[in-house]
């Protein structure tokens, strides 16, 4: 329970602006802490992009993704199984078996015996198979653990999605965005979508939170910038550059 509440906690941050740094590292960061795990990794795709703590960052992990390659059993899971979710390597493999795989003898040589391994995905963009993988020695993961995983799942993918849009919209807006009325990020996402002609119901299912929390926001913002509807605050928002041009 506790580490659920530090992990509800970090979302906020994140969704609300008030986290700094990049936020797949710091979600990295608390799954190891969560875990006790000796380094876990976020991969997009192919490709590397955090690794957490410090002092395993530093190794090779290039060298040790091509000695490993598309052999992980967790990577095949996600890959062949349908929808990714939480899962470890002694879901899918006997102890015979994993012992026999590339990547544990590369785990067991590189990260002083963290065999011990469990998959949490994040979703990509078109799909994408991203997720973190938490490695340690010692016990296998216990079903409390395992129970943590599945609650804290829909969470990350809470935080990825809303990461991603607010990505998207800053793309859109040409050159720094200005002084604003004090919106915190959220608040501006909603807006955004409000911009582009989503209801607040389209909203909510893009953000993946509630009808009444969209609202909400959106109740923020007009009294943040002194406007009593969507239309006038969009408008507002769109003078000061707050969001695409046209929309």
């Amino acid at each position: 329970m506790r580490d659920y509440g530090r992990s509800l906690e970090l979302a906020a941050a994140l969704i609300g602006g008030t986290a700094g740094g990049d936020y797949r590292t710091l979600v990295a960061t608390r799954l190891n802490e969560c875990f006790r795990g000796t380094v876990t990794m976020f991969f997009d795709g192919p490709r590397m992009t955090a690794v957490v703590p410090d002092e395993v960052a530093s190794l090779s992990w290039e060298e040790f993704h091509r000695e490993c390659g598309s052999s992980h059993p967790l990577e095949q899971a996600h890959v062949l199984d349908g929808p990714p979710v939480p899962v470890a390597v002694s879901d899918v493999l006997t102890d015979l078996a994993w012992r026999e795989n590339p990547s544990y003898r590369s785990a067991h040589r590189e990260l002083d015996g963290s065999i011990r391994q469990l998959a949490i995905p994040a979703p990509g963009p078109g799909g994408a198979n991203t997720g973190f993988l938490v490695c340690r020695s010692g016990r296998d993961f216990t079903p409390q653990e395992r129970e943590f995983a599945d609650r804290v799942y829909p969470l990350i993918g809470t935080i990825f999605t809303h990461m991603a849009e607010v990505g998207r919209l800053r793309h859109r807006v040409p050159g720094p965005a200005p002084a604003d009325p004090g919106l915190t990020p959220r608040e501006l996402t909603v807006l955004h979508l409000s911009a582009e002609g989503h209801t607040a119901a389209a909203v909510a299912r893009r953000l993946g939170i509630s009808t009444h929390t969209v609202n909400k926001h959106l109740e923020n913002s007009y009294r943040k910038c002194g406007t009593r509807d969507r239309l006038t605050t969009v408008l507002l928002v769109r003078e000061l550059g707050l969001v695409p041009p046209g929309h």
